[in-house]
């Protein structure tokens, strides 16, 4: 996490405020900050009390801002850029930056193969940098890693929360999504307390209000 509205919670809770009376926002901003915890708890939790698991939170949330600077492969970063929402500016592929190797092909016994594959690739793309410049990133591999600035509000890190943190997700985003959410959660505990992947919302949900939401998300099937 490299940056984070101050005090997002007392922004979200002003701009609930805001909505609701007659205030100016520096007014509603000033009651949010006096609130005691239990009163700023209270009102956080109605405006979520009748959010289901494919709903999302009121566009008062969108006051608090939080940006990351992510590291992340190919695989992971094109999923990421679909959250149009989002503000993402990125650099360029950096064989510096390592790759990410998939589980599957440490527990197949592979991974000294694959490396041996990025190796050359990364050879090859030295050699072609010099020539074809950034044109040279194309012969790198999904696994190969870039840097990514990404600015979200707290709404769109719910939406982001729901469908990468699933476990129907792959699994690096959702590791990357987990992540996301537990930093912001520790800036903004109470705009972020029912983030979680939809198949953990109904224990989310009723970690929160002692009852499980109205709705329950289908299990996969097996």
């Amino acid at each position: 996490l490299a940056a984070a509205t101050p005090d997002g919670d007392a922004r979200a809770i002003a701009a609930l405020l805001h909505t609701v009376t007659r205030h100016s926002y520096k007014e509603c901003l000033a009651r949010a900050a006096k609130a005691g915890a239990a009163a700023r708890r209270d009102l956080v939790r109605r405006a979520f009390a009748r959010m289901e698991f494919y709903d999302f939170p009121l566009r008062e949330f969108e006051h608090a801002d939080l940006v990351y600077d992510l590291v992340l492969s190919a695989s992971c970063f094109a999923q990421l850029k679909r959250h149009r929402m989002a503000t993402l500016t990125w650099q360029r592929y950096d064989p510096a930056l390592g790759v990410t190797v998939p589980p599957s092909f440490r527990e197949a016994g592979l991974e000294g193969d694959f490396l041996a594959v990025v190796a050359r690739t990364d050879e090859a793309h030295a050699a072609l940098e010099k020539e074809a410049g950034p044109a040279a990133d194309y012969v790198l591999t999904n696994a190969h890693r870039r840097r990514a600035l990404l600015k979200v509000n707290v709404r769109e890190l719910y939406h982001i929360s729901r469908l990468r943190e699933d476990i129907s997700a792959q699994w690096e985003i959702r590791r990357v999504a987990a992540e996301m959410s537990r930093l912001a959660a520790r800036k903004m505990p109470l705009a972020c307390l029912l983030l979680g992947g939809k198949d953990a919302y109904p224990g989310v949900y009723a970690k929160v209000f002692g009852r499980a939401p109205k709705m329950i998300p289908p299990a996969l099937l097996k």
